[in-house]
This record gives structure tokens, sequence and C-alpha cells, in this order.
């Protein structure tokens, strides 16, 4: 065989190779988006036929544990949803990344909390308002457990390469140096504040939705080596925490606040609406980031 030859079918082959490898990436990439497809419309109708499951004395769907009329069962009801979400958020965060992943799960909590109660429901329940922000803090332990799963079961991103060679896993997500960085979380309440200003459900998720968009280019951008997890989670704690403040120091009832318009912004947004916006944010945000990061670098 004569060298033109020799070269002419290394051509081939190296085209046949490249053609075979693309057809492969784009069966991948059909799978994961009707996978995506299937979750994310399996996620919404799971969290909209679970939100008639918890009810308060008034017979509307109750937006926190504490006021339904059966709280054991008002807790059983939430923490089941979550676990499923959770394992579906796996599954999908196995096929994709772990931040879509959590996006799914954002996905369900959000479609679930769409149809509960507004902070007007847990005011005319004579809802101590210092019960909204404990609410979130607590919410925050199934939140942790679910986001660790979801990265255990998904793997780091691809894109954030190993800061610790040796040692325990947590070491990537929840070292001294990501715990420094989840202070960004502290823009949650911040932007729920700013925006917020009715008691209307949409602008309770959206406030939170967008205050969680803001963490997650806050993390990503001033962060981009460490692994996003506590990204997830720091933003309910201090959301909680500050709810929890300023419901303290309060003076005059919920009800009187509610009547005059005067209650604070940050306290329409019920405990429900803070895990799912910012689930659902933080991840629309990491990814929103990655288009100001020439370097990073996204894998399939």
């Amino acid at each position: 065989m004569s060298p033109t030859d020799s070269a002419g079918a290394r051509a081939d082959a190296h085209g046949s190779s490249s053609a075979r490898r693309a057809s492969s990436f784009m069966e991948r990439g059909w799978i994961r988006g009707a996978f995506l497809t299937l979750a994310i419309g399996a996620s919404i109708w799971i969290g909209i036929a679970a939100s008639s499951l918890g009810v308060d004395a008034r017979g509307v769907a109750t937006g926190t544990i504490a006021l339904s009329t059966s709280t054991g069962s008002a807790a059983i009801v939430l923490l089941g949803l979550f676990a499923v979400a959770t394992v579906i958020a796996a599954a999908v965060g196995r096929l994709v990344n772990a931040v879509v992943g959590l996006f799914v799960l954002g996905a369900v909590l959000t479609a679930f909390s769409m149809r509960t109660g507004a902070i007007s429901s847990a005011v005319f329940d004579s809802a101590s308002l210092s019960s909204i922000g404990i609410e979130a803090l607590l919410w925050t332990l199934p939140v942790a457990i679910g986001v660790v799963v979801v990265f255990r079961v998904a793997g780091p991103l691809p894109d954030v390469p190993p800061r610790h060679d040796e040692g325990p896993w947590w070491r990537e997500y929840f070292d001294l140096e990501a715990l420094r960085a989840s202070l960004v979380g502290g823009l949650l309440p911040i932007v729920a504040w700013l925006l917020v200003r009715s008691v209307m459900k949409g602008q309770a998720i959206g406030g939170a939705c967008v205050g969680g968009i803001a963490v997650g280019m806050a993390f990503r951008l001033v962060a981009p080596r460490i692994q996003p997890a506590i990204a997830f989670i720091s933003p309910i704690l201090l959301m909680g925490g500050y709810q929890w403040f300023v419901a303290s120091r309060l003076r005059v009832g919920a009800d009187a606040l509610f009547a005059a318009t005067l209650l604070p912004p940050e306290l329409c947004v019920m405990p429900l609406d803070t895990v799912a916006g910012t689930l659902l944010g933080v991840a629309i945000g990491i990814g929103w980031a990655r288009s100001f990061r020439k370097t990073d670098t996204i894998h399939s």
C-alpha cells in the first residue's frame, strides 16, 4: 500500500470514528433531554397531587406543617414527597449533573408550594410569624441530606477540579473555604426584601427564586473551584434565621400588620416558598454564571 493510500485509510478511519462519536453524543443528548422532560413533568404532577394531602382548619392546603390540622400527617406527606423527589433528582443528576438534578427537586417543591396557602392563610389561622422562620430553619436538615444524596449519586460537577486528593469526601463540599463562600446565601433575604411587595403567592416564590439565582451566580463567580453543594443549603438557613430575627422584634400582632399592609416583605415568604425558590433559583444561577467564565469547560 502506498503512503497516499495509507494516509487516506487513516483519514477514513478517523472520519468514521468521529462520526460514531458524534452519533453516540447525539443519541445520549436525545435520551437525556427526553428523560429530563419526563422527570420534570412527573415531578410537577407529584407536587400538585401531594398538595391536597395537608390542609389547615379552614380546608386550605397549608404552606406550613405547624398550621395543618394533623401536624404528624403533614410532616409525613412533606418528607415523603421530599424523599420521592430526591430519588428523581438523583436519577436526573446521574444522567446529566447534580445541579440539574437539584433543579428538578426544586420543580417538585415549587409545584407543591404554588398550591398551598400564602402568608394570608397563615395570618387567618392565627399563626405566629416567628414560626415561619423556625420552620424554614428546620427545613435546612432535610435539604442538606437531599443535596448530599444528589451530589453523591450524580458525582461532583465535571468542570470543577478536585481540591483534596485525600481525606473524607465531604471536604470537597463543606470545608472552611466552602463555608466562607456560603455567606453569599445572605443575598436571598436581601433580594426577597427588595422584590416582595404583596402577599401574593407568586411574588413570594418569585422573590425566593430570584434571590436563589443571585446566590447561585455569586457563588459560582466568587468560588469557581468549589463544588456548589453548600450554595443550595446556606440560603435557607440564613433566610430562616433572618425571618425569625425580624418576627421576634415585632411588637404588633400579625393580624394588625396584615390589615395595615405593614407586614415585613421577607415574612411573606413561606417556608416551602423559601426551599423551593432556593433550589430552583440556585440551580439556574449556577448555570447562568457559566457564561461569564470563559475558562469553564462543560463536559457531557
